[in-house]
C-alpha cells in the first residue's frame, strides 16, 4: 500500500540464548506479528545461536579440524530439526560458505580472514529462522553488511580494524526507504559490518547489541527492544542482593556509567549508538515478558539520586608516595609516562601532597600478578609504591551521586575496622567510587543498598521497579 505513518519501524534483537530453540522462537515469532499487529515494520536482528562464535574461534585457530566442524553444523541441524525446517535449504550454502572461509584462512591467515569465517554463526542462526518464519508471516531476509559500513582507521592494528571495528551512528533515509518496500518483517545478522571494499568486519565484544542500535538509528526507528535473559537493570547485581529492584527508566548517560561501572546487561558501545541519534533503548527478559523491563532514553528522569550500586572486581589499588612532591616538578608526568610505556589504562587517580592513588583493572588491563609487580617495580625509580592488588571498587550511580555521601553515614562506620583505599567522584557528578579489598564489599554494597534505594514498601518516583525475588517468584 501507500507509505504512510505506519511504516515506522522497531528493531527486535535477539541473543544467543535467545534463537538457540524452538520454544525461543515461537515467542520471537509472537513478538514480530504483536508489533506489526501495532502498525510497525519489524526489523529482527539476531545473534549466532549460543556458543557457536566460540566454537568458530576454536576453529579458526584449528582450520583442518572436521571434528570441530561437525559439531557446528550438528548444532545446526539439530536447530533445523527443532524449528522444522528443511535442512536441504540451507546446508548445501552453509558448507561452501565454511569451505570457501576455512580455504580463506589457511591461505591467509590474517585478522580479515578470520572475521570473515567468525560471521557465519549469524548467517546460520538467520537463515535457518528465516525458514522458519516464512510459514508464519511475510519475511525478508538481508544482509546486514548492506546497511553497515565500518569506518577505518589507519591508527588501529589490523586485528581491531577486522575484529572490533566502529561505525558512525546516523539516520540513512534511502536505506530506510528500500528496506521499506521489502516484506513488513525483515530479519538480518547481529555482530557485523561491512569494510569499504566489500569485506566483513565484526564490532568487537557486545557487536550485536551495536549493531541493533546503529540499524534502528539509520531507519530513524520508534524504539529498539533487547530481548536477553534478564529482566534490565537492577539497583545492584541481583545475584548479590535479592532485594534489588528493576529500574524502569534511566537516561544514556547513567546507562553508559552503569554499563562502564561494572553492570553487564549491555554494552556501552549500543548505547552511545543509541544516544547518538536520540533512539530509545528498552532491555526486555524473552522467558518473562510480564516483567515490564527497563528503557534507556533521553531527557532527565524526575528522581535526582542513586539508581544502582555496582561492584567491579579484579581492581589493584597503587599508594605512590613521593616524599619531596613539592620541590619536584612533574612528578605525576613521571609517573603515567611509566603506565604508558607499560601498556595500562588507569581508572581513577586521586592525589595529596605526598600521595598519588591509583586504581586499575586488572582484567581490562590483562594485568597477572608477574605484571603487575614488574610495573611495580619500574615506579620505584620515582617514588615509595604500596600496592593492593586484589581490590574491589564499589560504585554508587546516578544524577546528584555526591548528595549521597549524607545518607551514608552509618554505613561509613564500616571504615572504622575496615581501610577505605580510595574515594572518587566523577567529575560528571553521576557516580561515587570506592574502593575496598576484596572481601570488605560485602556490607558495603548491602549498607549502601539499604541506605540509598527505597524499600519494596516505599514511594519509587516511577523509576524503581519491582524487587528481583518478586520478579524471580512469579515466573
Amino acid at each position: 500500500g501507500t507509505a504512510s505513518l505506519a511504516d515506522k519501524w522497531i528493531v527486535l534483537k535477539f541473543g544467543g540464548t535467545s534463537v538457540a530453540g524452538r520454544s525461543q522462537w515461537d515467542v520471537i515469532a509472537g513478538l514480530a506479528q504483536a508489533r506489526r499487529s501495532q502498525g510497525f515494520r519489524v526489523l529482527l536482528v539476531c545473534s549466532a545461536a549460543a556458543g557457536v562464535t566460540n566454537r568458530l574461534t576454536v576453529l579458526a585457530d584449528q582450520p583442518q579440524s572436521s571434528r570441530l566442524l561437525d559439531e557446528l553444523l550438528e548444532i545446526h541441524l539439530e536447530l533445523s530439526r527443532d524449528l522444522d525446517v528443511d535442512e536441504s535449504d540451507w546446508l548445501p550454502e552453509a558448507e561452501e560458505l565454511l569451505d570457501q572461509r576455512l580455504a580463506g584462512l589457511a591461505a591467509d591467515p590474517g585478522p580479515q580472514a578470520r572475521a570473515a569465517l567468525l560471521s557465519i554463526g549469524e548467517w546460520l542462526s538467520t537463515q535457518i529462522a528465516l525458514r522458519f518464519l516464512e510459514t508464519r508471516m511475510e519475511v525478508s531476509w538481508v544482509d546486514a553488511r548492506d546497511a553497515l559500513e565500518v569506518v577505518s582507521d589507519p591508527e588501529l592494528s589490523p586485528a581491531r580494524q577486522w575484529l572490533s571495528a566502529g561505525c558512525s551512528a546516523g539516520r540513512d533515509p534511502e536505506l530506510e526507504q528500500r528496506w521499506s518496500e521489502l516484506k513488513p518483517v525483515v530479519i538480518t545478522q547481529g555482530f557485523i559490518g561491512r569494510t569499504r571494499d566489500g569485506g566483513t568486519a565484526l564490532l568487537g565484544r557486545g557487536g550485536s547489541d551495536t549493531s541493533a542500535a546503529l540499524l534502528a538509528g539509520r531507519l530513524g526507528a520508534e524504539r529498539l527492544e533487547i530481548w536477553t535473559d534478564v529482566p534490565g537493570l537492577f539497583s545492584a547485581d541481583p545475584r548479590r542482593i535479592p532485594q534489588a529492584r528493576l529500574l524502569t527508566g534511566v537516561n544514556y548517560e547513567e546507562a553508559l556509567e552503569m554499563a562502564a561501572s561494572g553492570a553487564r546487561v549491555v554494552h556501552p558501545r549500543s548505547i552511545r549508538a543509541a544516544g547518538a541519534t536520540g533512539t530509545p533503548l528498552v532491555i526486555r527478559d524473552l522467558s518473562r515478558r510480564e516483567a515490564g523491563g527497563t528503557r534507556i532514553s533521553a531527557g532527565q528522569f524526575a528522581a535526582r539520586g542513586i539508581k544502582t550500586i555496582t561492584c567491579q572486581e579484579h581492581m589493584a589499588v597503587m599508594l605512590l608516595q613521593n616524599l619531596d612532591a613539592r620541590q619536584q616538578v612533574g612528578f605525576l608526568a613521571g609517573v603515567f609516562d611509566v603506565f604508558r610505556r607499560c601498556g595500562v589504562s588507569i581508572d581513577l587517580v586521586a592525589t595529596s601532597e605526598t600521595t598519588t592513588t591509583v586504581a586499575l583493572n586488572r582484567e581490562s588491563n590483562h594485568l597477572g600478578d608477574r605484571e603487575l609487580h614488574s610495573l611495580a617495580e619500574d615506579l620505584k625509580s620515582l617514588c615509595r609504591v604500596e600496592l593492593f592488588n586484589d581490590c574491589v571498587c564499589v560504585n554508587l550511580v546516578g544524577h546528584g551521586a555526591s548528595t549521597a555521601l549524607c545518607r551514608l553515614q552509618n554505613v561509613m562506620r564500616h571504615f572504622e575496622e575496615h581501610p577505605l583505599l580510595m574515594l572518587s567522584q566523577s567529575a560528571n557528578d553521576l557516580c561515587l567510587s570506592l574502593l575496598v579489598r576484596a572481601g570488605d564489599e560485602e556490607p558495603l554494597l548491602h549498607g549502601a543498598h539499604r541506605a540509598l534505594i527505597p524499600g519494596p514498601d516505599e514511594p519509587a518516583d516511577g523509576v524503581f521497579g519491582p524487587i528481583w525475588e518478586d520478579i524471580r517468584g512469579a515466573s
